[in-house]
């Protein structure tokens, strides 16, 4: 008996010690439609760690064509620190995954001013070899005092 309660106690530990995982308050996702139906949501995900005024986010833009099927996912990163008088960005980055072979990379970047993380990067698709499409997603994630993302 003594055992379990040792291990349920370093399983409560263990738990209590890691990032909190949550969607930013009151964020809701966002879809922007395109003219040949398909269409792109836009996602805020927020990792904060407990006791300390440090938080990480991720803007994530999916883009589906009219059928609903995934073609890509570009991620926008930025990581913060606040005060509760004011916020900081201390890094930014992104990445892009590609679930269609058709599309591809055309150019991606990533920055960092003030309370604010960007990134800009723009996708194309091929038919034939031949660029067919290109859709772009300029994106920013911003901190306020409080580690609210938006």
């Amino acid at each position: 008996m003594r055992r379990i309660l040792c291990c349920l106690l370093v399983l409560t530990m263990a738990i209590c010690a890691l990032p909190v995982l949550s969607c930013a308050e009151g964020s809701s996702s966002n879809i922007e439609y395109f003219n040949d139906g398909s269409y792109t949501i836009t996602e805020i995900h927020k990792e904060s760690l407990r006791s300390s005024k440090s938080v990480t986010g991720n803007k994530v833009n999916t883009h589906y064509d009219s059928d609903g099927t995934a073609k890509w996912k570009a991620v926008l990163t930025g990581s913060f620190t606040y005060t509760g008088s004011s916020a900081n960005c201390t890094s930014s980055s992104a990445s892009v995954t590609i679930y269609d072979s058709a599309w591809y990379t055309v150019s991606k970047s990533a920055s960092k001013s003030g309370n604010t993380a960007s990134a800009q990067i723009t996708m194309g698709r091929k038919v034939s070899g031949i660029t067919v499409a290109k859709v772009s997603s300029d994106m920013t994630l911003s901190c306020d005092a409080n580690g609210n993302l938006s």
